[in-house]
């Protein structure tokens, strides 16, 4: 569960005409991670493709082309078709969906584009169409020219006073003026100019001929009868995707993996005779492969397995029990764990719904967090990461619903039970008297909180590295020692935090009586601050350790070590905002629930207090919460032992989502 499935080295040699079996055995297992194969020699080249890869390949881009015209990229069949079936009616659906597909596919594209000429027309001559001036009267002149566009103002004024031989049409439009400007050529760069200093955008005319209102008038008449066209081409093509829809997205998922296993044979080594296919696989699946390479290759193909060299990486496969696996989402959002490293899941798993369930800490907010998870696990079913998002805020959601119902007593930020300083203050006692008192109050016991913090986060640092300690002591020794001079210093730091806390709360308390106990009562006085001496010689020896093994540029990071520690505070932090968020939404709008006798108060405080809760405490607070419940993991915690840099175990396999073969 710490580390990766554990891995070998593995090759599969056989004989040339078994390879088209073992092939497809490795797919139907799914365990072999393949190393491709490169350095070529004089007796092993790159393995040629499977006879049947060209025609499945063109039978593949057929399909994809028709996916592509009938937009069904996104289509589900109703039930998964079987291989079988899909094989024997492929090729005549082909020669017949080819034929009706493309053609209907190109005068689409051809109709379509047709409109989009004639549209283009349309908008460049409706700003000449109250001109009256036939569109090819634009052009065609020795001495004067033409320009037509769009200006921001309107020039006409600037333009007559300059070029008074210059005729001017102009038609204010909103939002813009159109021009058209017929003048002297060489009064081209002066008029072009003034035009410009108005917002000129200029026309490009389309090369057509007559008044612009007829050529609108015959673009628009054209524009309906190619629509109509166009609708019969899209009945004809939805008729075409009710028919064969399914088959089509079926066989191409068929196809495209009849072309990955036989294009397969350009990743491994082959000669005349045999190959050899070389990669990784679980160590637990290797007596499973030599079965199944028996029994279909009838002695034909072997396993042999390889020791690991120096060097060697072999791909990570996290092994993790079913409800811890949602968490690897975490990991896959940083880096996959080298082989050789602690996988941190199961720590994700422990200390996220925690941190989280502690910020949130409400019964209310904690069932409608889990709802919402298991709503999204059952809504996105088709989606992996979805399913572990779902199961994530599903944690999350238990584990405040806990806190809130066990430790802090409360639901929607309003108390089982009103405070004992404030008996009129407004609680869940009016609706139903819940046996269930607060452990912790949010608003007054924030030192109590506090020290909760710390002693979550000085658990968390040295677990931390002590994992950071197991990771290098096999490899890297001085490194590995490293993290006890640091573990020492963490210690330090934590023991003089106790110290001074003393006695001012229960847990400061029970750590003072416990693992203070260990440690000599040995304190004194600095500048009115109570220091415990083995405290600090415990700093002091990890601080003298810290040169001696990771040099002497890690003593810069001390500090930041106590600021991880403090770091940890802000559960508390969050924990008391957002129950002083809501507490404030709470008296400022309960008393218009529970004190008004006007029915329309009522509604309006409820609805006001359900839309204010609803957003500020529950989807603000969730998110804060779950951003610093994942920072304390990534930034404090990771830092201290993961490096990643791993690489994901991806075997020969394939995944049928509308296709089933039988056996």
């Amino acid at each position: 569960m710490l580390r990766p499935e554990e891995m070998t080295r593995a090759v599969v040699v056989g004989s040339i005409e078994s390879l088209d079996v073992t092939i497809e055995c490795l797919y139907e297992l799914g365990v072999m991670h393949l190393i491709d194969f490169t350095e070529q020699d004089e007796e092993f080249r790159i393995g040629q493709p499977l006879p049947n890869a060209s025609d499945a390949s063109q039978k593949l881009l057929k399909l994809r082309s028709m996916i592509r015209a009938l937009a069904i990229d996104s289509h589900k069949p109703a039930s998964k078709l079987e291989v079988s079936d899909i094989r024997r009616t492929l090729d005549q659906a082909l020669v017949t969906l080819d034929l009706n597909t493309s053609k209907k596919a190109e005068a689409r594209q051809r109709i379509q584009s047709l409109i989009r000429d004639k549209e283009s027309e349309i908008k460049a001559l409706e700003p000449i169409e109250p001109f009256g001036i036939p569109v090819e009267d634009y052009e065609g002149y020795e001495t004067i020219f033409s320009l037509v566009g769009l200006c921001r103002t309107d020039p006409e004024e600037a333009l007559r006073s300059r070029f008074p031989d210059a005729e001017v049409l102009k038609d204010v439009r909103k939002g813009d003026v159109a021009v058209a400007v017929f003048a002297l050529a060489q009064d081209r760069p002066e008029v072009t100019r003034v035009l410009t200093e108005h917002g000129l955008q200029e026309l490009k005319l389309p090369k057509v001929t007559g008044a612009p209102s007829e050529v609108i008038a015959k673009n628009r008449a054209d524009i309906a009868g190619l629509e109509k066209d166009l609708e019969r081409i899209e009945a004809d093509l939805e008729s075409i995707r009710k028919k064969f829809a399914d088959l089509i997205v079926a066989s191409e998922e068929d196809l495209a993996i009849e072309v990955m296993k036989a294009e397969t044979p350009l990743r491994i080594a082959a000669s005349t005779n045999s190959f050899v296919i070389d990669g990784w696989l679980p160590t637990s699946k290797v007596g499973e492969l030599q079965a199944s390479l028996n029994s279909l290759c009838c002695g034909l193909a072997f396993v042999e397995t390889l020791p690991m060299e120096k060097g060697d990486e072999p791909p990570v496969l996290l092994k993790n029990p079913k409800p811890v696996k949602p968490f690897e989402f975490f990991i896959d959002l940083v880096s996959t764990p080298k082989y050789d490293e602690v996988d941190p899941t199961i720590v994700l798993f422990l200390t996220f719904p925690l941190f989280f369930g502690f910020m949130i800490g409400d019964l209310g907010f904690g069932l409608a967090l889990t709802a919402l998870g298991a709503f999204i696990r059952l809504k996105f079913k088709g989606s992996v990461d979805a399913q572990k998002l779902g199961a994530i805020i599903l944690a999350g959601g238990i584990l405040a619903s806990i806190f809130g119902l066990f430790v802090f007593a409360e639901a929607f930020g309003i108390p089982f039970h009103p405070p004992e300083a404030h008996p009129d203050e407004h609680s869940w006692e009016s609706v139903a008297s819940i046996p269930i008192h607060p452990m912790l109050d949010k608003m007054t016991d924030i030192n109590e909180m506090l020290a909760l913090s710390l002693l979550a986060g000085w658990t968390h640092l040295t677990l931390g590295f002590v994992l950071g300690f197991v990771n290098n002591i096999h490899h890297n020794r001085k490194h590995a020692f490293a993290k006890v001079a640091w573990l020492l210093i963490l210690l330090g730091l934590f023991v003089e935090m106790m110290c001074i806390a003393g006695h001012a709360t229960w847990t400061s308390g029970f750590m003072n009586d416990t693992v203070r106990a260990w440690v000599p009562d040995m304190t004194t006085e600095v500048a009115g601050i109570k220091v415990s001496i083995p405290a600090v010689a415990l700093i002091v020896i990890g601080v003298v350790g810290l040169p001696l093994t990771e040099g002497p540029m890690a003593l810069s990071e001390v500090i930041g070590l106590f600021t991880n520690l403090v770091s940890y505070t802000r559960l508390a932090a969050l924990a008391v905002g957002k129950g002083a968020m809501a507490l404030a939404f709470n008296t400022m709008l309960l008393p218009l629930i529970f004190d008004s006798h006007n029915v329309l108060f009522v509604i309006l405080g409820a609805l006001a207090l359900f839309v204010t809760q609803a957003f500020f405490v529950f989807f603000l607070g969730a998110l804060s919460a779950g951003i610093q419940a994942i920072r304390l993991n990534y930034v404090e915690f990771f830092l201290k032992f993961f490096e990643g840099g791993g690489k994901d175990f991806s075997p020969l396999r394939y995944l049928r989502r509308h296709s089933v073969a039988t056996k």
